[in-house]
C-alpha cells in the first residue's frame, strides 16, 4: 500500500501536478472537471465503454455545475488507482483530474518562542498537534507525566497553568487528607527537603518545559504537549528517587482501581539524572522501581550519560536497566548526529533524542538554551504523554483497563516510528532518532483496523 501511494505520488510530480503528503490522499475517489458542457453521465457511459475500468467507475457527486466538477469514485478491484488516473488524463472530455485529499488541520502555537525550539520540528511534534495536542485521552482522563528533578519554579507563566493538583488534597491545612503519607501535597512533594513546597532550580525548570509548557497562551515557548499536567517531584538521592516512584505508583494504580475516581493518570516519568560507570545489577532497588511502574502503565524516559563513553562497557544508572518499561535516549544535535559529548550503548540506549542547544523555560518567567542529554529526554516523556491524546477511544480504555499492555504498546510504536539515521545505527539499538507523528500515526492506524492489533492491544467499545 505504502509503495503504491508512493508511486502515485511520483507521477503526480511527473505530471506536473503539486505533490501533497501521501497519508493525506483518499486514493478511492478522484475529482474530475469535464471539458465545457459534456454531460456527466455522457461521459461516465463513454468512458466506462473505452476504459480497463470498465463499468467500475461512476459519478458519485456532482461538485460543481458551473465548472462541471465531479466526484469520481471507482471499483478499486478492476483497476488501480494508477492505471485510472493515467486513463482519465488522456480521456479527450477531461480538463483535468487529481485525487482527493483529507483536509489537515495547521496547528501552529501562537508562542513568540516557538522558532528557537528546533526540537519540536525534529521530532514532527508540530504535524502530531493536527491530530492533539495532549491534555486528554480520548476517554477524558486527565494526562499526567511525574518529573523528578532538582527544582521548579511553580508560579512560572507558561508552566503554572499546567501543574498538576492533587484533588484529594485541602491546600494548607496541614493534614493528610488522602492518607497517601503526605501532607498538602498539592504540586507533588519535595523529596530533598520533605516539604511540599517546590525550590525555583533552573535544571528541573528546563526539563518540565520541554514537556508541557503551556502551548498556543501567547507566552515564551510550547512544550511538546500543549496541555498537560506536570507532577514534580524534587530528587536529589537514590532514596529520593525510590521514594518518589513508590508515590507516582501509588497514584496511578488509585485512579486504575477506581477507574479514574482518584489518584492520578500519569503515563510517563522523567529521568534527566542518573549515576555514571555503574550497572543496573549495582542498584536492584532502584532498578526494579522500573517494572513496578510499568505494571500500573508508566513508561520511562531516561537520559544517557553526558560523558562519551560506552554505557554497555563502562556501566550507568538507569539506562543500563534492562526494564520494558524503561526507554533510553542520547542527545542529537541539529543534524541528527550524536552529539559528541553524549553517551552511547548499542544495547542499552533506544534512540536519538534532540538535546543540545534546546530552547525551554527558565525560572522567574525566563526562557533560554539548555543542553545536554537533560533536554533530550523530556522530548521523549512529552511524545509518549502526546501519544495517549490521540482521538482513538480504544486507546484511552486500555489505558485504564489494560495499563501494562497499553504502555508496552505506547513503546512498540515509538521504536518502530523512529526517523533511521545512519550516525546512530552503531550507538542505539533502534538506530532512530524519535519521530513522534510516526509513532502516531501507527498506532492510528491500529486504531482504524482492529484486525491488525496485536495480542497486546485488545480493543474495547469507545465509551459514551
Amino acid at each position: 500500500m505504502r509503495r503504491e501511494t508512493l508511486l502515485v505520488l511520483l507521477s503526480f510530480l511527473c505530471a506536473g501536478l503539486m505533490a501533497q503528503d501521501p497519508a493525506t490522499m483518499n486514493k478511492n475517489q478522484l475529482l474530475v472537471k469535464l471539458k465545457g458542457a459534456v454531460p456527466p453521465e455522457y461521459f461516465i457511459a463513454d468512458f466506462s465503454t473505452h476504459s480497463r475500468a470498465g463499468g467500475g467507475v461512476w459519478i458519485e457527486k456532482k461538485l460543481s455545475l458551473r465548472d462541471n466538477i465531479n466526484l469520481i469514485r471507482y471499483d478499486t478491484s478492476s483497476i488501480s488507482a494508477e492505471d485510472l488516473m493515467h486513463e482519465l488524463q488522456s480521456f479527450p472530455d477531461v480538463e483535468s483530474v487529481t485525487f482527493d485529499y483529507f483536509l489537515e488541520d495547521r496547528q501552529d502555537p501562537n508562542d513568540p518562542d516557538v522558532g528557537e525550539q528546533w526540537g519540536i520540528y525534529a521530532i514532527q511534534a508540530d504535524k502530531a498537534w493536527a491530530m492533539t495536542q495532549g491534555g486528554l485521552t480520548a476517554r477524558g482522563d486527565t494526562i499526567v507525566v511525574a518529573v523528578l528533578d532538582s527544582g521548579f519554579d511553580i508560579l512560572h507563566e507558561d508552566i503554572q497553568e499546567n501543574l498538576w493538583k492533587n484533588h484529594g488534597e485541602i491546600p494548607g491545612d496541614g493534614n493528610d487528607n488522602d492518607n497517601n503519607g503526605y501532607a498538602d501535597d498539592v504540586y507533588g512533594w519535595n523529596f530533598i527537603a520533605d516539604t511540599p513546597d517546590h525550590k525555583p532550580d533552573q535544571h528541573g525548570h528546563s526539563v518540565a518545559g520541554i514537556i508541557g509548557a503551556r502551548g498556543n497562551n501567547d507566552k515564551g515557548v510550547s512544550g511538546i504537549n500543549w496541555n498537560i499536567k506536570l507532577m514534580l517531584l524534587e530528587t536529589r538521592m537514590v532514596s529520593d528517587i525510590i521514594s518518589a516512584y513508590e508515590y507516582i505508583i501509588e497514584q496511578r494504580d488509585r485512579y486504575n482501581r477506581s477507574n479514574g475516581n482518584a489518584g492520578a493518570f500519569v503515563v510517563a516519568t522523567n529521568a534527566s539524572f542518573g549515576v555514571n560507570r555503574i550497572f543496573c545489577d549495582q542498584q536492584p532497588l532502584w532498578g526494579q522501581m522500573y517494572d513496578r511502574l510499568g505494571k500500573v502503565g508508566i513508561l520511562t524516559a531516561a537520559a544517557a550519560a553526558n560523558n562519551a563513553w560506552d554505557v554497555d562497557e563502562v556501566g550507568d544508572m538507569p539506562t543500563t536497566c534492562p526494564s520494558d518499561f524503561l526507554l533510553t535516549v542520547l542527545n542529537t544535535n541539529t543534524l541528527d548526529e550524536r552529539y559528541f559529548g553524549s553517551a552511547y550503548g548499542r544495547q542499552s540506549i533506544d534512540m536519538g533524542a534532540p538535546g543540545q542547544n534546546s530552547f525551554t523555560t527558565k525560572p522567574f518567567n525566563q526562557y533560554g538554551a539548555f543542553n545536554g542529554n537533560s533536554a533530550a529526554a523530556p522530548h521523549l516523556a512529552g511524545a509518549i504523554a502526546l501519544l495517549y491524546g490521540i482521538p482513538c477511544g480504544n486507546l484511552g480504555q486500555n489505558a485504564v483497563n489494560q495499563p501494562e499492555q497499553t504502555a508496552l504498546k505506547i513503546r512498540e510504536v515509538l521504536m518502530t516510528g523512529v526517523d533511521l539515521k545512519p550516525g546512530l545505527a552503531e550507538f542505539t539499538q533502534s538506530g532512530g532518532r524519535l519521530n513522534v507523528f510516526n509513532s502516531m500515526k501507527l498506532l492510528m492506524e491500529e486504531c482504524r483496523d482492529p484486525k491488525e492489533v496485536g495480542s497486546t492491544f485488545t480493543l474495547f467499545p469507545t465509551l459514551p
